[in-house]
C-alpha cells in the first residue's frame, strides 16, 4: 500500500513539473493597434514570434493574417481601419506606415514604407495588398580605385505604386509615368482594371 502511494505521489509531482515547465516556456502578448465594428488589428506575440493580425469577432473569433513574422522593432505608425462600400459590398481598408532608417559606412537610407490592404471580411479574402516605399539616399562615392577621393551623392527614390482609395470604392495605383484605376467586379468577386493605364504627361512649359 505504501509503495502504491509513493508511486502515485511521484507520478503527480512529475506531471506537475512538466506542466509548469511547458507553461514557463510559452508566452503570449497582444498589442491593440486599431478597432472598428467587430474587427480589431493586433500584434500578437507567441513564443517570441510576432504576427500582425485582424481578429474578427462574430459567433466565434476568426484570425486573418495581415503581416507574418514581423521584426521585434516593428512599430507601425498611423495605423487605421476604415470601412467603405462599393457595388453593394462592404469592405475594409487598412493602412499604416513604417519608418526606414538604414545606416552603413557608405550609405544612409531614410524614409517610409506605406502599406495598404483591402479586405472582404465576409469571405475572409485579401482583395489588395500594396507596398510603396519613399526613400532618401545619401551615398559616398569614391572617385578612384585607391579610395583617396570621394564625393557625396543624394537622391530620392520611390518603389512600388502610390495608392489612392476613391470615394466610390475604386482605387488608383500610380507611378511617376502611369495611372491605373481598379473597380470591384461583383461577378468575379475581385477588383479588375477599369481601363488601360493612362500615361502622365510631362510636357515642358513654354517660355
Amino acid at each position: 500500500m505504501k509503495k502504491l502511494i509513493f508511486l502515485l505521489t511521484l507520478l503527480f509531482l512529475s506531471t506537475l513539473s512538466i506542466a509548469q515547465k511547458g507553461k514557463s516556456n510559452s508566452s503570449f502578448k497582444s498589442v491593440l493597434l486599431s478597432k472598428v465594428d467587430n474587427i480589431s488589428a493586433e500584434i500578437i506575440t507567441v513564443n517570441k514570434e510576432k504576427n500582425l493580425v485582424l481578429l474578427v469577432k462574430d459567433s466565434s473569433v476568426v484570425t486573418l493574417e495581415v503581416k507574418k513574422n514581423v521584426p521585434n522593432n516593428f512599430k507601425p505608425e498611423n495605423f487605421t481601419i476604415k470601412s467603405f462600400t462599393t457595388n453593394g459590398k462592404k469592405f475594409y481598408h487598412i493602412n499604416w506606415k513604417e519608418k526606414i532608417n538604414s545606416v552603413t559606412k557608405l550609405k544612409t537610407e531614410t524614409g517610409f514604407v506605406n502599406e495598404d490592404q483591402i479586405w472582404d471580411i465576409e469571405t475572409k479574402t485579401l482583395l489588395l495588398g500594396n507596398t510603396h516605399k519613399a526613400l532618401n539616399i545619401k551615398e559616398k562615392v569614391y572617385l578612384d580605385k585607391n579610395k583617396t577621393a570621394s564625393h557625396d551623392v543624394e537622391k530620392n527614390r520611390k518603389e512600388g505604386f502610390d495608392f489612392v482609395l476613391n470615394s466610390d470604392g475604386s482605387f488608383n495605383l500610380s507611378t511617376k509615368t502611369q495611372n491605373s484605376v481598379y473597380v470591384y467586379n461583383t461577378e468575379a468577386n475581385k477588383y479588375v482594371l477599369k481601363s488601360a493605364p493612362s500615361s502622365k504627361s510631362t510636357s515642358k512649359k513654354k517660355r
